[in-house]
């Protein structure tokens, strides 16, 4: 088989995309398709890697990267550490760079030499699974909850600061120099309270006593809601980047959970967006369609970034327990797509 580049125009199903930088170098309206040998698999996160070696239509050599899913998103595609083996032929689909002259692109699917095709972050609807829900709902908040995402604003927005957020003198000289690559997400560090709520991975609810423990998907970051009645901030704390939350039940179920105790944290209420000492968030979570759904609402108070608290929204839906992915970060994936900006 002749090795080939064939470069196509096609409409792509919107698929979620966990990602710590802005997708505008890709063309999401259009696509590629390489087809050669796999040279290179960078099973790390934030987000695998494919190298593949192709031949132009000139006849030269041409080695194209793909940026793929985190390795929990392939996981949960059927993909392994060992789906690939090296020197393997196969057929790629991707988003393409808009400069031409770069041959990276935004991985969608590829294709084994036997037929098998694996999805990077959504399979098309005529191939997904059928829905199945958890064998029992929650009644406790415990379980594996799934954020619900908006799938095209994860692919081509939600990589600025907010716009018609009530900024002070300071929040707006900030993100005045906002850069997208200053992420501390792009240094391997983990989402800090709020923005660890808006991350796109799974969180595991345990309760248990006086206290619910969450854990978070691809993220070393536990949080630890104390219930006990009459608690408060203890003496001992000592401020960081996710505080201390306290937590109650109101009359009608709804949990409440207030958290304070933040220390000055970059890029701490949302991206571009930092926080103060000061910072207070309340976070509101009700179970719905009868345990298999779960809605937050909160806000996020911070007089030194903000003249006034904003308010926020997400859902969640339960989902089967399955192990997290323990797969680290690795400091030089995280900026891999750098090279390519």
């Amino acid at each position: 088989m002749v090795a080939r580049c064939i470069v196509f125009l096609a409409f792509f199903t919107a698929s979620t995309v966990s990602a710590h930088h802005s997708r505008s170098a890709f063309n999401l309206e259009s696509s590629i398709e390489v087809e050669g040998t796999l040279i290179e698999l960078a099973w790390r996160n934030p987000h695998a890697y494919l190298v593949v070696e192709s031949i132009d239509a000139s006849g030269n050599t041409v080695e194209w990267t793909f940026e793929g899913h985190s390795i929990a998103g392939l996981m949960r595609n059927g993909w392994s550490r060992n789906t690939f083996d090296i020197g393997e032929r196969v057929v790629v689909v991707a988003r393409p760079n808009r400069d031409i002259e770069r041959f990276f692109g935004l991985l969608s699917h590829v294709t084994r030499i036997d037929g098998e095709t694996l999805y990077a972050f959504s399979q098309p609807l005529e191939s997904a699974l059928s829905p199945r829900r958890p064998v029992a709902p929650s009644t406790d908040f415990s379980g594996t909850w799934r954020p619900i995402l908006d799938m095209r604003q994860t692919l081509v927005g939600g990589f600025e600061p907010p716009s018609d957020w009530p900024y002070t003198e300071k929040g707006l000289a900030e993100i005045t120099q906002f850069d997208i690559n200053d992420d501390p997400g792009l240094d391997c560090e983990a989402y800090p309270m709020p923005r660890i709520t808006r991350y796109p991975y799974n969180q595991r609810w345990e309760a248990s006593g006086d206290g619910i423990t969450i854990t978070h998907e691809q993220a070393d970051t536990v949080r630890n809601l104390n219930l006990a009645i009459g608690a408060t901030l203890p003496a001992s704390h000592v401020p960081d980047k996710n505080g201390y939350s306290i937590a109650r039940f109101e009359e009608d179920g709804t949990l409440v959970v207030t958290t304070a105790g933040f220390a000055e944290t970059k890029w701490g209420s949302e991206r571009g967006v930092s926080s103060s000492d000061q910072k207070i968030v309340v976070e509101s979570y009700r179970l719905i369609e009868d345990g298999y759904g779960l809605e937050l609402s909160y806000s996020i108070t911070d007089p030194e970034y903000l003249k006034e608290s904003v308010e926020l929204k997400r859902n969640f839906r339960l989902i089967s327990a399955y192990e997290f992915t323990d797969e680290p970060c690795d400091k030089l994936t995280a900026r891999r797509h750098l090279q390519f900006d």
